[in-house]
């Protein structure tokens, strides 16, 4: 009996659709028009928002909505490296004993509440117990913390933790004022610190915000008024962009092309994201690392990127983008090159001549059912059947995470602000994201390594390390880091796309009249 395909054509239709031009590319758009300070900006995202309150919002694409009303104790640039926020500087003392907070003076909280070193420890202290705190696994190691004076804080820990400055710059370093900690109202209307006070919320469609005049750094509030707006379906986004009905959009790979023909700006780039195939290595025959290698070797990752997302994304083997500190020199984005005849050779050194099937999770979009197409032919052809099973995507996270009854999935990683984040959660035992808890002593001993190693130059070393052999492991089937892509009007200017990938912020955002 025929299978009946997901996606109508198959990976064949899909080459069809290759571009000889493709490739990342950045346009900017300008005129002779001046910026206008008392501007609205408006833009349309993907995904809505879980709740205001940061420490208990349950998606990383929260933060999108987030970041403009909450500051956080430390910065990530675009390119992900942690720079000063609402603290200055911070030091490591001590062999990692604890790490100091230098903050900054003459901060308020939109309330008026100022920010010191007791607002601090007061955040801190509630994110590690409020009931439903999803930041909590996050400043476990955080076992004490000592107010020095009102401008500096020590954060005591139980263990070093060189990932912990950029783990504060996301939800778990973002402040809220402490007078608004019990507001029955923190989910629908932040207070924070942040360059734009929260001034309106409806539920599932916009959320406002109005430049905060006292912000520390003036030129990130570059709009009077900034609105996001839900739009999950990225025609009507793009539609929308063009009309003129917002300034930018999240958009999807294969309207780039629409995009620039309509005059609009693009701007698009790989971040911390990444599509893969995610195993639970304790079922099906995944155990075994030759039948992982021999998956790895039966993809066309760069006909798949091509044919996808035309030449945006970066196809890879690994968790991280290139030039990236964690990101392994030595094995490379093509370390199990397209290899069917090396497939199945493993295959059959695992006693898997003849193949095998197993479960393979699709999501209910329809950008991933084309993806599944592809990788069913591929693996096909050196024998092993990817039966699919599609489910909404908070099906996913309680079939596959929680109950841990299927034997993989093809999802997308919203990466984490630090690369240990990503190699404890999802290569190491005893978190969710791993369902099976599988790893190796040795991926196992170079990410504890990582994770306490806080002198800059050492901890590179170690997390390419880490990376390395999580890769020759093949502990995952990771396929491509997707593109982060905006369109814009071309009377926008400042917008940057950043290493969290579809978690934009808008710092120093302007509109010209």
């Amino acid at each position: 009996m025929q299978r009946k395909r997901l996606w109508p054509g198959g990976i064949a239709t899909l080459l069809l659709m290759l571009c000889s031009a493709c490739g990342p590319q950045q346009q900017t758009v300008r005129d002779d028009a001046v910026t206008d300070p008392d501007a609205t900006a408006r833009f349309a995202v993907a995904t809505g928002v879980t709740r205001f309150d940061p420490h208990r919002a349950t998606s990383s694409y929260d933060n999108t909505w987030l970041f403009p009303v909450y500051d956080r104790l430390i910065h990530m640039d675009p390119a992900g490296r942690a720079v000063p926020g609402l603290a200055s500087a911070w030091h490591f003392g001590e062999g990692g004993a604890y790490l100091e907070l230098e903050l900054r003076e003459g901060v308020r909280f939109h309330d008026g509440v100022p920010f010191d070193a007791a607002a601090v420890a007061a955040n801190i202290e509630r994110a590690q117990s409020v009931t439903g705190s999803s930041v909590r696994a996050e400043l476990e190691r955080i076992e004490r913390i000592e107010i020095l004076d009102p401008l500096r804080v020590r954060l005591h820990l139980s263990q070093p933790d060189g990932a912990l400055p950029l783990i504060l710059s996301d939800r778990a370093g973002m402040m809220i004022s402490p007078a608004a900690f019990d507001s029955p109202g923190l989910d629908r209307r932040g207070v924070g610190a942040g360059p734009f006070r929260h001034v309106e919320f409806r539920l599932g469609n916009r959320s406002v915000y109005e430049r905060f005049e006292h912000y520390w750094d003036p030129p990130a509030a570059g709009v009077a008024r900034l609105e996001l707006l839900l739009m999950p379906d990225e025609t009507t986004r793009l539609n929308a962009v063009r009309s003129g009905q917002v300034q930018g959009a999240t958009i999807g790979a294969l309207q780039i092309e629409q995009a620039r023909l309509s005059g609009l700006q693009v701007q698009t780039g790989v971040g911390l994201e990444f599509t893969h195939i995610q195993l639970n290595r304790t079922r099906s025959h995944f155990g075994d690392r030759r039948v992982r290698q021999a998956m790895n070797h039966a993809i066309r990752r760069e006909a798949i990127v091509r044919a996808l997302g035309l030449g945006y994304p970066q196809a890879s083997v690994q968790p991280f983008p290139m030039d990236y500190p964690a990101f392994d020199p030595e094995t490379g984005r093509d370390h199990y090159p397209y290899d069917p005849g090396r497939a199945r050779a493993l295959l059959a050194e695992a006693g898997l001549a003849d193949g095998f099937e197993f479960e393979l999770i699709i999501p209910n979009i329809s950008a991933f059912l084309p993806l599944y197409e592809a990788l069913h032919d591929q693996l096909a052809a050196i024998g092993i059947e990817a039966r699919p099973r599609v489910l909404e995507g908070a099906q996913i996270s309680e079939r596959f995470y929680g109950a841990t009854e299927s034997d993989a999935a093809l999802v997308t990683w919203g990466g984490r602000p630090d690369p240990s984040q990503t190699i404890d959660l999802l290569f190491t035992p005893g978190a969710l994201p791993n369902p099976g808890g599988h790893s190796t002593p040795e991926v196992i001993r170079l990410a504890a390594l990582a994770r306490a190693e806080i002198d800059p130059d050492r901890r590179v070393l170690l997390l390419q390390a880490a990376t390395r052999e999580v890769t020759r492991e093949a502990l995952g089937l990771i396929l491509s880091l997707p593109s982060s892509t905006f369109t814009l009007r071309p009377n926008v200017d400042g917008m940057q796309v950043w290493a969290s990938g579809g978690k934009p912020e808008f710092r120093g955002v302007t509109v010209r009249n």
